[in-house]
C-alpha cells in the first residue's frame, strides 16, 4: 500500500469553507447559504444554521423545514452551497462546478464543523479500526489478485479515511455491472444463484440479463413487505424461490422480530428469523452475492458446507463494516483457500464496495473466453 493518505490529512478548502457557513451569518456583507438535497443529513444541518433555502431541482415541494425549496437557476452565484446528496455527489459536484458555484459537501462540513450532526453512514468507524488493523488490511491488499483491485482498494480507503470525494473522482454509479464485473466473472452456465439480501428483487432483472439460462434462483430477503414486492414482480418467471428470511450463522425462528445486526446502517431490517445457507438450500451452488447490511461475516460461516464443497463464485459487500476489509477474506479463505480475491467499487460515494472471490479452476476458464 504505496499511495495512501496521511491519517491526519486535512482539505484545507472544504475546513474554510465549513468556518465561512458557520459564520456567514454574522459576516458584512453578508453571505447567502443554501443547503442542496433534502434529507435526514439536511434537517441536522438546519437544528444548528440558519439558511438561506434549500436547493431541490426534482421536488414539487415549495418549502421545506420552513425554508423556501428553490430551483438551481433561482440561487445567486455567489452564494455557498453545502450539498448532502449520498446518492450522486460527484456528479452534483461537477455541476456546480460548471455553473461557477462556491460549494463543499456534507462530510467535510461533518469532519470539521464540531458540530453535533447526523453521523454519515458506513465511514465512522473506518479511520480507527484502519489505524488499530493496518497489518490486516495490507493483508487484504497482498490477497487481490489484479492491480485494478488494489488501486480501488488505497483509493476507497483513503476516501474513508479523508472524508474528501478527490479521491473517488473516477468512480462512478454503475450498478448494471454490480456483482456481474465482466472484468471478473468466468463464463457459468445453468446457474444456480443465490441472491442474499434481494430487497425488493432489484438484482433479479441482471441475474436473468446475464444468466438467461439459470437454473434456479434463491431469492433471501428478511422484510416481509419487501420480499412480497419482489414476488409480485417477477411473478411470471419461472424457478425463482422466494425466502422471506435474514441470513446468519445459526438457525433462529419462532421468535418475533428478530434483530439483524447492522452498523450504520438506513434501513432497520426486521425477521420472523435467520436461517443459514447450509440449511435453507440442499443443492448445489454457482453463485452467492451478498449485500445484507452488516451481517456479511454471519452469513459466510452459515454457508461455510456450500462453500466448501461446491466453490461457489462469491460477490460479497464490504462496506457495511470497517472489519469486513479483512475479516471477510479471513473467513472464506479459512473455509476454502481456493479462491482468487477482486476488489470493485460501483457507486460515486459510500455505498457498494463488493470483494469477489473466483474458484481458481473458474478463473482460467473467464480468461480463455474473453
Amino acid at each position: 500500500m504505496k499511495n495512501l493518505v496521511e491519517l491526519d490529512y486535512e482539505n484545507i478548502k472544504d475546513k474554510e469553507l465549513t468556518q465561512l457557513f458557520i459564520s456567514s451569518s454574522t459576516q458584512e456583507p453578508k453571505i447567502k447559504k443554501y443547503i442542496l438535497g433534502i434529507n435526514k443529513l439536511t434537517r441536522s444541518v438546519l437544528k444548528h444554521i440558519d439558511v438561506d433555502g434549500i436547493i431541490d431541482d426534482f421536488t414539487r415541494v415549495h418549502s421545506s423545514r420552513k425554508k423556501s425549496v428553490l430551483k438551481i437557476d433561482e440561487v445567486d452565484k455567489n452564494s455557498i452551497i453545502l450539498c448532502t446528496v449520498t446518492g450522486s455527489p460527484l456528479e452534483v459536484q461537477h455541476r456546480l462546478d460548471e455553473m461557477g458555484f462556491t460549494h463543499f459537501n456534507y462530510l467535510s462540513f461533518y469532519k470539521y464543523s464540531g458540530l453535533s450532526l447526523a453521523p454519515p453512514p458506513f465511514i465512522l468507524d473506518f479511520k480507527e479500526d484502519f489505524e488499530n488493523n493496518y497489518e490486516q488490511y495490507s493483508s487484504t491488499y497482498a490477497l487481490l489478485s489484479d492491480d485494478k483491485s488494489k488501486e480501488v482498494f488505497e483509493k476507497v480507503i483513503n476516501f474513508k479515511i479523508s472524508f474528501d470525494f478527490i479521491f473517488m473522482k473516477n468512480f462512478t454509479n454503475n450498478f448494471d455491472e454490480q456483482y456481474f464485473d465482466k472484468e471478473i466473472l468466468p463464463s457459468l452456465e445453468n446457474v444456480h444463484f443465490v441472491d442474499g439480501g434481494a430487497y425488493i428483487g432489484d438484482t433479479l432483472p441482471q441475474i436473468i440479463q446475464n444468466y438467461p439460462d439459470f437454473k434456479k434462483i434463491y431469492c433471501i430477503e428478511p422484510n416481509a413487505l419487501h420480499i412480497n414486492i419482489a414476488k409480485k414482480k417477477f411473478s411470471q418467471v419461472e424457478n425463482i424461490e422466494f425466502i422471506n428470511c435474514g441470513l446468519g450463522n445459526k438457525k433462529i425462528s419462532n421468535s418475533q422480530d428478530v434483530h439483524i445486526e447492522q452498523t450504520n446502517c438506513e434501513h432497520d431490517y426486521q425477521a420472523n428469523n435467520i436461517n443459514t445457507i447450509d440449511n435453507l438450500i440442499e443443492n448445489r451452488v454457482d453463485f452467492i452475492k451478498l449485500d445484507i447490511e452488516g451481517a456479511e461475516q454471519d452469513a459466510i460461516e452459515g454457508a461455510s458446507m456450500t462453500i466448501k464443497k461446491y466453490n461457489p463464485v462469491l460477490a460479497i459487500c464490504i462496506y457495511h463494516k470497517a472489519e469486513d476489509w479483512y475479516k471477510v477474506p479471513q473467513k472464506v479463505l479459512s473455509i476454502n483457500p481456493d479462491y482468487k480475491i477482486y476488489l470493485r467499487h460501483y457507486m460515486e460515494g459510500i455505498f457498494e464496495t463488493v470483494m469477489y472471490f473466483i474458484p481458481n479452476e473458474k478463473t482460467s476458464v473467464s480468461k480463455s473466453l474473453r
